[in-house]
């Protein structure tokens, strides 16, 4: 045996580890569950990992127990190995001996030389694991281990290259490791006549994580360049050479697409390494893709040759698949070309002969016409999102969207140079009774649709007019709905251009609503639809004739759109929603024409697809459209409220997962009504949100429940006030004090916009909640009492911060009286919670509004000297200023110490780092792209990303509106002007000019005192 033990247990244990092992093979669930229970046992037992080492080894086994075997020991390598890898907790302590560790990594390496290749990768990741914790100092013979295996048979070469392509490398190994490991590489890689298409595979794969570690480790720009260019000059031709062969033995595409997988990162994030190259590579890359255009268009695209690649279970005898694999890497690599500022110049002399090979490959395949034609729904997906499989079409159309992005204007005279080619092609394809003429038409216009925003700004060459001309004259070929439906759809997205007539848009109209007949294919009705909606958004501000004509025409489409709803599943259903409620948006008098059809599809299509968030987002838009027409929000209500109201009225766990969903149907309908509140709404839906919230353990349902009230209060207070004698006020009192805001209660039921809530009742409906005001400003006290999530500290420090700046004195006075959880004022209490996390709030108006309410209590304080304010101190910790040694996380223990400073310091020293976040956020510019040969940076010219969490989560915050509002409002009750950091500029460079100011400053540390110098004193 592998390991002794004292007593003569092992034998035992292993046959009981072996058959839990058996166990979790099972289909029975029973059986499955009760293994992993076992298992879970078996892991505190004493050799444990060494039996299962040995099981893997013991190829007298079954595949599938010795594959169950490694993923244990993987999971017991995690949890039992290393407290570094923060898996103490899990294992509870139970960490296995330096002599069980001992003899697996002894046991383990003999599988890279199994014959199996499930085992040897699933070993290498095990040993991959082991290494991130334990090579070099625990494990320096692995080296040794690897550089051995790499000069071995087949198979343990392939788990060599296994271990190293997880391998997790450090400054010392790339530089240890480097040299040994990358000549082998090479040397296995070259040798064609003693290595398979696998192996020298799995060398190139080596590669990328190796140069990925070079480019994060090394930072000397020399170092990392003269190491990369010695690796460089010794494959790059070899690279070439076998990229450059016909498909044979030396070469296939799966290992051409791996060579062009590893240009590919090099033109990503090492741009200056492969330049020197480039020359070279480039017509090589440019060869494959001509050659391979026609076999593509005769196989893939029109099938009219049969495939004679080979087809196969696995990746490496599957051409078919390799071949389109290696298409798609061609062309992810000219999209890195084309947006790496660096190498595109490289292009932009063959952009024409670039762009007509790509609209070659954008083509409809006859695989996803087949697919389009069983399922409507793909047909949809791929033509709206672009699916979520990873096409040649797909690649294709990125590659034209990066050259229209990176060289707009100046693309146009190559396009319309390309299409010319095709068009005279396509024409000739047609004269010879070619039945796949239409297909490279299809891609043109496809094509061309990328370029639309260049071409209707009215800068570019491109001759529009001949372009329509030649696309409306595709529309007679009703026998290629595909066809067809591209040309409809692309005659809509310009139809906003003068060169429409009426009669040219009637004519186009009335195709379109014929290829909506239920005779029609679904491809050619979906297409139709798309059409039309591209019409409306086309032409939303146009007046006169046009719109008339649109609006004469909106009838039929209705039709035929009711027409096409029976069979429909989710996808293509929301499309129609989506059409309908542009229909809407578009006309007044026919939207309330149409909402006798309209509104019993939306409740249909809410309460089958209550579940789906991108049907359901499409259902509130369109009820959300017709809610803003006034005329039609009477009769939506008197259909749609009783539905809700019943599902309110549900109980069990199963029927409320709908209530959530139809409190914010509710809430949608509520925000566009009109005061006074309908008695639909008031005696029926008001009483069911309240039964419904009071009565729920879902704290989805609770949020949903507080926004909707907000929305019933802000459009009629009074009404809500006065609800049964006065019980509106209690109805809401309850809801928010023991509902949302009950400590007891998660702290999650305060998760949606209950700031905004407390602060719309105390708006709205101040002066009828007499003492409710204060019993609600205690229960948000209450509720900020070990709260851990950002986003709800927030929300209810947003309260004060608004009544700081609305009712200075009264929220003093309250704050002030009132204490805390642990006897201080609840002032003490409010401002160290908010104060410590102030620099971490996200959302604009959130940000704002405290900032604001920050510099006006700051500005009160210093002028009043408040006792109420100057007697607030703040707990921070300093740094020990004569410590000169060089700060870890151990020395920090003990230089570090906790401060106590006046709160209105803490202020001043946060309102500085406010001043920075708006400042940095005002000038932050768009990162460009930049042709200078000195540029250092790697980067290939990416947009700017967001600088702060907050630019993620809003930038397309539904609310912008509202909170745009909310903010004026604001600002008409302070001095304060819209722009924050000009508020906070003026406010700073006032203060230093204040008797008060050097009693603050002394406080201030280097860096903040660097922010007011330089970007404050100086201004």
């Amino acid at each position: 045996m592998s390991l002794q033990f004292q007593n003569d247990c092992g034998d035992s244990v292993k046959l009981a580890i072996i058959e839990e092992l058996q166990n979790l093979l099972s289909s029975d669930t029973t059986v499955l569950q009760q293994a992993e229970k076992r298992t879970k046992q078996l892991e505190y037992t004493e050799g444990y990992g060494v039996y299962l080492s040995e099981i893997i080894m013991n190829q007298a086994h079954e595949l599938p127990l010795r594959q169950i075997a490694i993923i244990m020991l993987t999971r017991y390598v995690e949890n039992h190995w290393s407290d570094d890898q923060g898996a103490g907790d899990k294992a509870n302590g139970c960490m296995a001996s330096e002599q069980a560790k001992r003899t697996i990594r002894n046991i383990l390496p003999n599988g890279l030389y199994d014959p199996n290749s499930k085992i040897r990768s699933s070993v290498a990741h095990t040993i991959s694991t082991i290494a991130a914790t334990d090579y070099p100092h625990g494990w320096a013979e692995l080296f040794d281990i690897i550089v051995k295996c790499l000069g071995g048979n087949e198979d343990s070469i392939h788990g060599a290259m296994q271990v190293l392509q997880d391998f997790t490398y450090d400054v010392d190994q790339i530089k240890e490791l480097g040299p040994v490991v990358i000549p082998e590489v090479y040397r296995i890689f070259d040798s064609e006549q003693n290595y398979s298409i696998k192996t020298r595979v799995s060398a190139i794969r080596i590669l990328k994580p190796l140069f990925t570690s070079i480019a994060a480790l090394i930072t000397n720009k020399e170092e990392q360049g003269t190491m990369m260019s010695s690796i460089l000059t010794n494959f790059m031709d070899k690279l070439m050479y076998y990229l450059s062969m016909n498909s044979g033995a030396g070469s296939n595409f799966l290992l051409r697409s791996e060579i062009i997988k590893v240009f590919t990162h090099l033109v990503t994030e090492m741009p200056r390494n492969i330049n020197p190259f480039m020359d070279r590579v480039l017509p090589i890359i440019w060869q494959l893709l001509t050659q391979i255009a026609e076999t593509y268009v005769k196989v893939s695209v029109n099938q009219t040759e049969a495939n004679p690649l080979a087809s196969g279970d696995s990746e490496d005898d599957d051409e078919q698949t390799n071949f389109q694999t290696l298409i798609i890497q061609i062309l992810e690599f000219i999209n890195c070309i084309v947006t790496c500022s660096k190498l595109r110049g490289s292009i932009k002399n063959v952009l024409a002969d670039l762009i007509y090979i790509t609209i070659v490959y954008i083509q409809l395949s006859e695989e996803q016409i087949e697919d389009w034609q069983d399922d409507p729904e793909k047909f949809v997906d791929d033509e709206d999102d672009g699916g979520v499989e990873l096409t040649v079409r797909m690649c294709g159309r990125d590659v034209l969207m990066a050259i229209n992005d990176e060289f707009g204007a100046k693309a146009i005279q190559p396009l319309q140079e390309a299409l010319g080619r095709h068009f005279s092609v396509a024409e000739a394809e047609k004269a010879a009774n070619n039945t796949n003429w239409w297909k490279i038409q299809e891609a043109c216009m496809d094509a061309v649709h990328g370029f639309r925003d260049v071409i209707l700004e009215g800068e570019s060459t491109f001759d529009l007019l001949n372009y329509l001309t030649i696309v409306r004259n595709l529309l007679v070929h009703q026998e290629s709905p595909h066809l067809v439906g591209r040309a409809l759809w692309t005659l809509s997205t310009y139809s906003q251009s003068d060169l429409y007539n009426p009669q040219m848009l009637a004519e186009i109209l009335d195709v379109t609503l014929c290829s909506l007949s239920p005779e029609k294919s679904h491809i050619l009705r979906i297409s139709a639809v798309r059409t039309l909606h591209g019409f409306l958004q086309a032409n939303e501000t146009s007046e006169g004739e046009k719109r008339t004509l649109l609006v004469s025409k909106l009838p039929g489409f209705l039709d035929g759109i009711m027409a096409l709803v029976p069979g429909c599943k989710a996808t293509v259903l929301a499309l129609l929603m989506e059409a309908l409620t542009i229909m809407v948006k578009f006309d007044a008098d026919f939207a309330y024409a149409a909402h006798g059809k309209i509104t019993p599809l939306a409740i249909a299509v809410f309460l089958k697809y209550a579940e789906d968030p991108y049907v359901l987002e499409n259902v509130q838009d369109l009820i959300r459209a017709v809610c803003q027409r006034k005329e039609c929000l009477g009769p939506l209500q008197e259909k749609f409220i009783p539905t809700i109201v019943s599902i309110l009225a549900l109980t069990g766990e199963a029927n409320t997962e709908k209530q959530d969903i139809a409190l914010d149907v509710l809430n949608t309908i509520v925000r566009y009504t009109k005061p006074p509140l309908s008695s639909t709404l008031l005696d029926s839906a008001f009483p069911a949100v309240i039964n419904c919230v009071l009565h729920t353990d879902d704290h989805a349902v609770m949020v949903a429940g507080g926004e909707c009230l907000r929305s019933f209060i802000n459009v009629s207070p009074e009404q809500i006030c006065s609800f049964k004698n006065g019980e509106g006020v209690n109805c809401i009192m309850q809801v928010v004090a023991t509902v949302l805001l009950n400590p007891m209660n998660s702290e999650m039921t305060a998760g949606g916009q209950i700031g905004r809530l407390v602060i719309t009742i105390i708006t709205k409906m101040g002066c009828m909640l007499g003492q409710n005001v204060d019993m609600l400003l205690k229960a948000v006290i209450s509720k900020m009492q070990n709260l851990e999530c950002l986003k709800v500290i927030m929300n209810l420090v947003v309260i004060f911060a608004h009544l700081f700046l609305t009712q200075m004195d009264a929220v003093l006075n309250f704050l002030s009286t009132v204490p805390g959880p642990n006897g201080e004022p609840a002032l003490q209490f409010v401002l160290t919670n908010w104060l410590s996390r102030q620099n971490s709030f996200f959302g604009i108006y959130e940000r704002k509004v405290t900032t604001m309410a920050l510099c006006k209590l700051f500005e009160f304080g210093v002028a009043t000297q408040d006792n109420r304010l100057t007697a607030i101190t703040y707990k921070e910790i300093v740094d020990d200023p004569n410590d000169s040694r060089r700060l870890t996380r151990s020395i920090a223990a003990t230089t570090q110490k906790w401060a106590t400073i006046p709160a209105l310091v803490k202020i001043f020293k946060v309102l500085i780092s406010e001043y920075q976040h708006f400042q940095e956020g005002k000038t932050d510019e768009p990162l460009t792209d930049s042709d200078e040969e000195g540029e250092d940076d790697d980067s290939h010219g990416n947009a700017a990303k967001p600088r702060y969490i907050s630019d993620l989560i809003f930038d397309q915050d539904e609310e912008n509106a509202e909170d745009e509002q909310l903010l004026q409002e604001l600002l008409k009750e302070t001095n304060y002007k819209g722009d924050i950091a000009e508020n906070l500029l003026t406010f700073l460079t006032t203060f230093t000019q204040n008797e008060h100011f050097p009693n603050f400053f002394e406080h201030l540390n280097e860096a903040e005192r660097l922010v007011l110098v330089t970007k404050v004193q100086q201004k």
